[in-house]
C-alpha cells in the first residue's frame, strides 16, 4: 500500500480535476437514468427502458475505465462525482488526506473511520510523509 504525503497528493490534483470534470457529467446522467428506471418498477421492458439500460451500462463502463487508473495508483475513489482519499501517516497514525472535486488543492485529512464529515484542515503538510510498503 502506497502512503503519501501532501506534496504528493498535490501534485495529483490536476489529473483529478481533470479526470472527475469528464466523469461527473456522466455520473449525472447515470443518476438520471437510474431514477427513471426505478420509478418504473416491475413494469414490462419497453423498446425504451432498454435502451436506457443499455446508456447506463455504456457510461457505467465508461466511468470505471476513467477512474480505474486512479486507483490502481493507491486512490480511494469514494464518490464518482469526485471525492478522494490518499492513504497517508500522520506521525504513526494511518488517516486520510482528502480531496473534493473543485478544491485547488489537498488541504485536509480524515481518520480512517472518520470519513468526510470528519475532515480536518492540514495545520502542517510536515506531519504527513510518504511510505510505501509491499
Amino acid at each position: 500500500m502506497r502512503f503519501f504525503s501532501v506534496e504528493e497528493a498535490n501534485r495529483l490534483v490536476p489529473l483529478l480535476s481533470n479526470t472527475f470534470g469528464r466523469v461527473r457529467p456522466w455520473v449525472e446522467r447515470v443518476q438520471k437514468l437510474a431514477e427513471g428506471l426505478d420509478a418504473l418498477g416491475s413494469a414490462p421492458e419497453t423498446q425504451e427502458t432498454h435502451a436506457w439500460r443499455e446508456e447506463r451500462d455504456a457510461l457505467l463502463e465508461r466511468i470505471r475505465a476513467e477512474l480505474g487508473p486512479l486507483q490502481e495508483m493507491g486512490l480511494e475513489i469514494k464518490g464518482a462525482d469526485g471525492l478522494v482519499d490518499f492513504h497517508a501517516r500522520r506521525g504513526e497514525e494511518p488517516v486520510y488526506l482528502c480531496w473534493r472535486f473543485g478544491e485547488k488543492s489537498v488541504t485536509h485529512w480524515h481518520d480512517l473511520q472518520a470519513g468526510f464529515s470528519g475532515r480536518r484542515p492540514i495545520d502542517s503538510p510536515d506531519d504527513f510523509e510518504p511510505t510505501y510498503l509491499s
